[in-house]
C-alpha cells in the first residue's frame, strides 16, 4: 500500500529541493576515502540502506555523546552504561550492541578502535563535538570496509578547515556539573589549509561516583601540491579519566534510589594518540589513487573494585566477607537475597597498551567497456596490531582502617585471593599480535540511463598470536612444584596462533525512478573475526572458534519524492550464523568458555519520512516533521543441548553453559529455539517536529519510543533480585531544543534531554541494572570570529 502511494505521488511534478549552501572549504581535492560523501546525490551511489545525521541536527540537538545522536538512526539499538557515553554500546538490526563490538566505527574512513581486529570493544570513540555529520551504512556497500561488516558501519566525519581565518568556540554547561568547551582556529592560504582544535569536557554524571573529564587536541593540515597531488595530515591526542564501572545495581537498590553507584573506586584512564597521512594522486582525468597510512598508540588502565552479591549459591542470604569496605542494601526490612552488594577491600586493575598501524591503497576509476559505463573501487590494506594486557590485584586505600595484616593473611591462605607480601600483585600478562590483509573490489556498472548493477567482493585474512608470560596457577603447576603454597600465579611462557580467512561477496542493483528517487536491492555476506577475548583462553590456548558470518538481503526505496517530502523505506532479512552472544573480555578473563551457538534470523523493516509543510507552501520558514520507525524480529533458530568445542590440542569437550539447570542429578537445558535475542527492541520510534525562522530562531521537539527487550536468550520475564535478569521495560522519552543563530555568526541555545526525568532501566549488562540517563538541561553559546 505504501509503495502504491509513493508511485501515485510521483505522477505529480517533482520539485527541486533547495538546501542552504554550506560555506565551502578549500582545498577540497583531498577528501580521503569516502564512506558516503559530502553531497546529497552521493547517497545514490550506495547499493543499500544508508542514513546521514547532518550538521543541522548536530548543531540544534547538541548531543553530548555518540549514542545520543545515533539512537535516532533507523534499525539501531543503544545501551547506556556510563555517564558520558565514553564506552558506547551500538548495534544495528538485532546484532549485539555490547561495546559496539559488531559495529565498525570509523573517523573519516579510518578505524578508530584501540584494537580493531583483536579487541574491537569501543573503549574509545570519536568525540561528537568535532563532527560535521555522521554516516551509517548497513547494506552491500559495507563490503568496501572491514573487518566487522555484520552490524553496520558508522563513519564520523570531521569538520573541514575554513576558507577564511576563523576562530570558533562552542561552550555548553548544565546539570550534573556538565561543562564542555570546544575551540578551534583555522584558515586557508594559497594551496594550503589547516585547523587546530581543543576540546575539554567534564561532569559529575547522573549517579554517584561518575565523575569524568576528557581533554582532546587535534590538528588537520591539507596541502595541494599541484593539480594532481594533495596531502592531508591529521594528528590527534585524546586523554580521559572517568569513574566508569561495569557494576550496576540490584532491583532493591534501583527502587530505593537509582542514583546509587557502589563502585566508588572504579576508574578508567585512557591516553590515545594518532597520526594519519593521506595522499591523493590524480593519475588521469578518470583515475585517482589514494594512499593512506595510519598509526595509533594507546594505554587503557581500568581499575574495578571487587564485590560480592548478598545471595549465596543455594539462594539464601550471604554474610558479608571480612574485607568488606561498605555494604549497599535497600534496608533491613524487605531486604532479599541478592538485593545487597558487598564492596570489598581489593580491586583488580586491567592494564592494557595498544599499537595499531596500517597502510591502505585505493584506486578509483571511471571507464567504459562497449556501451557500459563503470565506476570502480579497487583497494588493498595491510594492518598490524601489537597489544599488551595484564591484570593486577591491588588494595584500596582502606578508608575505614579496620583491616589488619592478620586478617588479610588469613584470607589469603584460605582463598588465595591476595598475596600479603606484594601490595600490587600481577595475576597475568599476555602479549597479543595481529597481522591482517584485506583486498576489495566494487564496480558500479551503468546498464542503462536508470539501471545500475553493483557487484563487489572483499577478501580478509587475519593471523592472531597470543604469547602468555604469566598466568594464574592451575593444579598441574602445583603438582610440578612450579609455585609455592599461597601463590596464585606463575611465570610460564606459552603461545598459540590462529588464522582466519574469508571471501565476502556482495551484489547491489539500483533503479532511478526519478533523478532524486531510487529503488535499490542487494545481497551481501557479513563477517566478524573471533577476538582475543573469545578465541583464546586466559592461559593463551586457542578455542578454535569459527568466525561469525551473516547473509543479508534487503530492498527499498530512497530519495526526494518532492522538494518537501523525503523518504526511505527498507525491508531486510539476515541469517546470522555461528553467532557468539554476549561474550566479552570479562568472560574471557574469568575463564568462561565461549562457543559458536548456532544461528539466528533477523527480519525487519525501517522507514524514514521527512515532510516539510512550509516548503510545500514555498515559505521561507522551515517546519520539517520527521518519522523514523523500525521494527525487527531477531530470533534464535538453532539449539544444541550439549555444545561441543575443541581445545588447542584437538580434544573435544562438552560445554556446560549458564543456561543449564540441574534435574535428577543430570544436566538438562532449556530449548531456546524461537526465542528473541537479548537487547533487541522489537519497535523503536522517533517522531520530531522542528521549526526555524528566516531571522535565525529555531526550536525542536522530539519523542522517542524504545520497545521492551529481553536481557538473556532464555527470555526471562521476572526480574531477579540482583538485577541481572528480567525484562527491560519499554521507555518513552521527550527531548527539546531552542536557540537563536545570529547573522553575525554567534548563537545561543538551550537543550533538554529526558524532560520528564524518567528513571528507567537501560540494560542489565555487564552486571546488574544500568540506569539510563536522567534529565539533563544544558545551555550554551557559540561564536565565530
Amino acid at each position: 500500500m505504501v509503495f502504491l502511494i509513493l508511485f501515485f505521488v510521483l505522477k505529480f511534478k517533482i520539485f527541486s529541493q533547495t538546501n542552504a549552501e554550506e560555506k565551502d572549504s578549500k582545498p577540497q581535492k583531498n577528501d580521503g576515502i569516502h564512506v558516503i560523501g559530502s553531497k546529497k546525490e552521493d547517497l545514490k551511489k550506495i547499493p543499500g540502506s544508508a542514513y546521514i545525521i547532518d550538521k543541522k541536527y548536530l548543531e540544534e540537538a547538541s548531543p553530548t555523546d555518540p549514542m545520543e545522536a545515533l539512537r535516532r538512526s533507523p534499525g539501531v539499538s543503544v545501551r547506556f552504561q556510563d555517564a558520558a557515553g565514553l564506552t558506547p554500546n551500538i548495534g544495528f538490526r538485532g546484532v549485539s550492541n555490547e561495546e559496539s563490538r559488531k559495529t565498525l566505527i570509523l573517523e573519516d574512513g579510518i578505524l578508530t578502535s584501540l584494537s580493531p581486529y583483536g579487541q574491537p570493544e569501543s573503549y574509545y570513540s570519536p568525540s561528537i563535538e568535532r563532527m560535521e555529520r555522521i554516516e551509517i551504512i548497513k547494506g552491500s556497500g559495507s563490503i568496501l570496509f572491514g573487518p566487522n561488516t555484520i552490524g553496520g558501519i558508522v563513519n564520523f566525519v570531521t569538520k573541514r578547515p575554513p576558507v577564511e581565518s576563523t576562530f570558533y568556540t562552542r561552550n555548553v554547561g548544565g546539570e550534573n556539573g556538565y561543562l564542555s568547551t570546544y575551540n578551534s582556529y583555522g584558515k586557508s592560504f594559497d594551496s594550503s589549509s589547516f585547523e587546530v582544535s581543543l576540546l575539554r569536557k567534564q561532569g559529575n554524571g547522573f549517579r554517584n561516583y561518575q565523575n569524568f573529564d576528557v581533554t582532546e587536541g587535534n590538528v588537520k593540515w591539507i596541502q595541494d601540491w599541484n593539480e594532481k597531488h594533495s596531502t592531508t595530515i591529521k594528528l590527534g591526542y585524546h586523554m580521559q579519566n572517568a569513574q566508569s564501572t561495569y557494576l550496576g545495581i540490584s532491583q532493591g537498590l534501583f527502587r530505593m534510589d537509582p542514583k546509587i553507584n557502589p563502585a566508588e573506586y572504579d576508574e578508567k584512564q585512557l591516553n590515545r594518540s594518532q597520526t594519519i597521512i593521506s595522499h591523493n594522486w590524480k593519475l588521469a582525468e578518470d583515475h585517482t589513487l589514494i594512499i593512506r597510512g595510519y598509526f595509533s598508540q594507546a594505554e587503557r588502565n581500568w581499575a574495578r573494585q571487587d564485590f560480592l552479591s548478598g545471595k549465596s549459591l543455594s539462594g539464601g542470604y550471604l554474610n558479608a566477607p571480612q574485607d568488606t569496605l561498605r555494604t549497599y542494601s535497600p534496608g533491613i526490612i524487605g531486604n532479599r537475597p541478592g538485593d545487597s552488594i558487598y564492596m570489598r577491600e581489593s580491586y583488580i586493575s586491567r592494564d592494557q597498551s595498544f599499537m595499531v598501524g596500517g597502510v591502505e591503497t585505493k584506486l578509483e576509476s571511471k571507464f567504459s567497456t562497449f556501451d557500459l559505463k563503470h565506476e570502480t573501487d579497487l583497494g588493498v590494506r595491510i594492518h598490524g596490531e601489537n597489544n599488551l594486557t595484564q591484570t593486577n590485584l591491588k588494595k584500596t586505600d582502606d578508608p575505614l582502617g579496620y583491616l589488619s595484616k592478620a586478617i588479610i593473611q588469613e584470607e589469603s591462605l584460605v582463598t588465595n585471593l591476595a598475596q600479603t607480601t606484594l601490595p600490587n600483585f600481577n595475576l597475568n600478562r599476555q602479549e597479543r599480535k595481529i597481522e591482517s590483509f584485506a583486498a576489495y573490489f566494487q564496480d558500479r556498472i551503468q546498464l542503462s540511463e536508470n539501471w545500475k548493477l553493483i557487484p563487489g567482493v572483499r577478501y580478509e585474512e587475519v593471523r592472531q598470536k597470543a604469547i602468555t608470560t604469566r598466568r594464574q596457577a592451575n593444579s598441574e603447576d602445583y603438582q610440578l612444584g612450579a609455585v609455592l603454597p599461597g601463590d596464585i600465579s606463575v611465570n610460564r611462557r606459552s603461545s598459540s596462533e590462529s588464522r582466519t580467512h574469508i571471501i565476502i561477496p556482495g551484489l547491489g542493483i539500483t533503479y532511478d525512478i526519478t533523478k532524486k528517487f531510487i529503488w535499490f536491492s542487494g545481497a551481501h555476506k557479513g563477517f566478524s573475526p573471533p577476538t582475543f577475548g573469545t578465541s583464546f583462553s586466559p592461559q593463551g590456548n586457542d578455542y578454535r572458534l569459527k568466525p561469525e558470518t551473516s547473509t543479508n538481503y534487503e530492498t527499498g526505496v530512497r530519495g526526494d519524492i518532492t522538494s518537501y517530502l523525503y523518504t526511505e523505506l527498507v525491508g531486510y532479512k539476515m541469517y546470522f550464523r555461528d553467532q557468539i552472544i554476549n561474550v566479552n573480555e570479562v568472560g574471557g578473563e574469568t575463564g568462561i568458555r565461549p562457543a559458536n551457538t548456532g544461528y539466528s534470523t533477523h527480519t525487519g523493516g525501517e522507514s524514514v519520512i521527512v515532510w516539510d509543510p512550509a516548503k510545500m507552501q514555498k515559505s521561507e520558514w522551515r517546519t520539517p516533521i520527521e518519522l523514523i520507525y523500525s521494527r525487527i524480529e531477531a530470533k534464535s533458530r538453532s539449539f544444541n543441548p550439549f555444545p561441543v568445542s575443541q581445545t588447542s590440542d584437538g580434544k573435544e569437550t562438552i560445554e556446560i553453559l549458564p543456561a543449564y539447570t540441574v534435574n535428577n542429578y543430570q544436566y538438562i537445558s532449556t530449548d531456546t529455539t524461537g526465542n528473541y535475542l537479548p537487547y533487541v527492541p522489537k519497535e523503536t520510534i522517533t517522531l520530531a517536529a522542528s521549526v526555524s525562522s528566516p531571522n535565525g530562531y529555531y526550536g525542536r521537539l522530539e519523542y522517542q519510543y524504545i520497545g521492551k527487550q529481553y536481557s538473556d536468550l532464555l527470555n526471562t520475564r521476572d526480574e531477579s533480585e540482583d538485577g541481572n535478569k528480567g525484562i527491560i521495560p519499554k521507555v518513552e522519552l521527550w527531548n527539546t531544543s531552542l536557540g537563536y543563530r545570529s547573522p553575525d555568526r554567534w548563537s545561543v541555545f538551550i537543550n533538554a534531554k529526558n524532560i520528564q526525568d524518567k528513571q528507567y532501566v537501560s540494560g542489565r549488562l555487564p552486571t546488574g541494572i544500568q540506569p539510563g540517563p536522567f534529565r539533563q538541561i544544558n545551555i550554551g553559546f557559540s561564536l565565530e570570529l
